[in-house]
């Protein structure tokens, strides 16, 4: 988030804020990056876990899917991942640098556009995702890439996503 506060600390405060009680929520507070998440998460698991709902903004949505059935597959772990995602709440277009510089206490990432965001989500899940996420992203563990068709799928679901913020 890049506000001196960790993205599981920023949920936890919007989950309570909509009644959701701490003894529901759980934290995985230790990833930096999506791929660590989805490593992470997997000791929070339960033995007999077949599916998971991931949240995320909408434009996140494709990589952190795609992330988190590679670490499963990389454990030989059969689980779904339901997709839910969420409207970003960025904004529509990039701000000016005089908004921007309204924005105190928000990370330069934050203040860019959904259309911003998205473009960069493509780019990554074309250029960097199967090239350097799965391989340097966890320190000391390489994570195999998902079947071709799993990345074209990925591809395929943040341009879909991109038309439609346009």
């Amino acid at each position: 988030v890049g506000t001196g506060k960790s993205e599981a600390e920023v949920m936890r405060k919007l989950l309570r804020e909509f009644g959701v009680p701490d003894s529901k929520i759980i934290l995985e507070p230790r990833s930096l990056n999506t791929l660590q998440n989805a490593w992470e998460s997997l000791p929070m698991l339960p033995q007999d876990c077949d599916e998971i709902f991931l949240v995320t903004s909408d434009f996140h949505m494709p990589r952190s899917a795609y992330l988190f059935e590679a670490v499963f597959a990389s454990k030989d772990l059969n689980i779904s991942v339901v997709q839910h995602p969420a409207r970003s709440g960025c904004q529509a277009v990039q701000a000016t640098s005089e908004q921007q510089s309204d924005k105190s206490g928000v990370s330069t990432i934050n203040a860019q556009s959904a259309i911003v965001r998205a473009r960069n989500e493509a780019h990554f899940i074309k250029h960097e995702v199967v090239q350097i996420g799965l391989l340097e992203h966890i320190p000391g563990v390489q994570i195999p890439a998902l079947p071709q068709w799993r990345l074209e799928l990925a591809q395929s679901q943040i341009q879909e996503c991109m038309s439609q913020l346009r």
